[in-house]
């Protein structure tokens, strides 16, 4: 039969530089500054569709954002601001249909779109039938993308992200299921299952797998550094036609976009392009650290990023020094602040925490008075799940949308895992 219809606005996604999702990284502060530096779209990080449903959805005005808290411990699992709400893509981890719904109901109001992880290998997917193992099982991929396609109001985009197959024509196969199941989008990771993120990328193969749909495909693998982004784009050029971008964008022939994750990570003004002249380093991690005090980030988080903006990694290189100091010594520094102040005061970042509510920028916001008490007041108004017992079905999702008008309140993603060691990249 035809596809489920799709979003009624298609993603911006021809000529794009997007941010990808990686757990721990791509959280609101990220987002925020490659937005800023030129992002055309931001991925939220991946969270497991049962950490969605149930969740809290609490507007904090102490901050400007609207965020997600777990019921259960009041941890923030997720949060965002209206300023990104037209950009930011949500990406849920699941294996179920019926969990897909009811997570991407809880979630949708707040966010573009839907993703899919159809491509993470880490051991914590694959064994719950999520991620890459979906890779195996098309059935189940297309009947989650489905059910996704029929139950989500118009606005909101549909898309997945994958990895390659062991064959090129097994991932065209794959890559048209998504399509013909209703994703307006696909990513494909330019790895298998099996490679590691130290072995070099497949870009080669995402000329040969562009033209297997007619929906946008976008690039992933290797977008450590404005040069090697500016590469691949040329790579599309000579291999696709056109003799510059703008030419390539017209004739819609080719890969459509470009997914960044590490790069961006080690060095969110990777997106700065078209002669923008990018911040100095200093400027970069000063930046982060505001949009992290903005966005009500953990002062652990935010002390982790600032460690992989002094680190940098494969192409990308910090200076020696941050405002004189050896960055050696300057990141020592940071790795031992205890908290917010400390964190700024190494940076020249003003921050007070009296201006802030009880708990602010730690994990336990929610826990404190000023957040619990708005937390309390919020599952006051959380009527039942909007999302249980979801019908599937086509003529399920067309009675649903007539008796409720619209979709359904509830949580989002994102947590702090201090306890993590590195992000995790699909």
């Amino acid at each position: 039969g035809a596809p489920p219809e799709a979003a009624a606005e298609p993603l911006p996604l021809w000529g794009a530089e997007v941010l990808a999702p990686m757990v721990r990284a791509s959280t609101l502060p990220l987002r925020m500054e490659c937005l800023r530096y030129g992002a055309d779209l931001v991925w939220g990080e991946e969270i497991i569709d049962k950490k969605v449903i149930g969740g809290v959805r609490v507007e904090n005005p102490a901050f400007g954002t609207v965020d997600y808290v777990s019921p259960t411990d009041k941890g923030l699992f997720f949060n965002t601001r209206p300023e990104e709400r037209d950009r930011v893509i949500f990406q849920l981890g699941t294996a179920d249909p019926v969990l897909s719904v009811e997570a991407a109901l809880t979630v949708c109001r707040d966010v573009r779109g839907i993703d899919i992880n159809m491509g993470c290998p880490k051991s914590f997917s694959v064994r719950g039938g999520m991620g890459a193992a979906l890779l195996e099982k098309p059935e189940v991929a297309s009947e989650i993308l489905k059910s996704l396609r029929r139950n989500l109001p118009a606005g909101n985009s549909l898309t997945c992200k994958i990895r390659m197959l062991a064959t090129t024509e097994k991932t065209r196969d794959f890559m048209r299921c998504c399509e013909a199941s209703g994703a307006e989008a696909i990513t494909v990771h330019c790895r298998t299952r099996a490679e590691r993120p130290a072995q070099p990328a497949h870009w080669d193969e995402i000329v040969r797998l562009w033209d297997a749909v007619r929906v946008p495909v976008i690039a992933n693998g290797d977008f450590f550094s404005r040069r090697q982004i500016d590469e691949f784009w040329k790579h599309c050029c000579s291999n696709l036609g056109g003799d510059t971008l703008e030419e390539y964008v017209k004739q819609r022939r080719g890969p459509a976009a470009v997914m960044v994750a590490r790069g961006a990570m080690w060095n969110p003004s990777v997106f700065c392009r078209g002669g923008r002249e990018p911040p100095s380093f200093e400027e970069v991690c000063r930046n982060y650290a505001l949009s992290s005090i903005a966005s009500n980030a953990t002062q652990q988080n935010t002390r982790w990023m600032l460690n992989n903006l002094n680190t940098g990694g494969p192409g990308v290189t910090p200076p020696t020094h941050f405002d004189g100091k050896l960055l050696r010594d300057f990141g020592k520094a940071v790795n031992v602040a205890k908290s917010m102040a400390g964190i700024c005061g190494l940076l020249g970042v003003p921050y007070t925490a009296s201006a802030w509510p009880a708990q602010a920028h730690t994990p336990n916001y929610y826990r404190g008075s000023a957040g619990s008490a708005a937390f309390e007041e919020a599952l006051a108004r959380v009527s039942a799940p909007k999302g249980a017992g979801v019908d599937l079905s086509p003529a399920g999702a067309d009675k649903r949308a007539l008796a409720e008008g619209g979709a359904a309140d509830g949580g989002d993603v994102a947590g702090d895992g201090s306890s993590a060691k590195k992000a995790k990249v699909d």
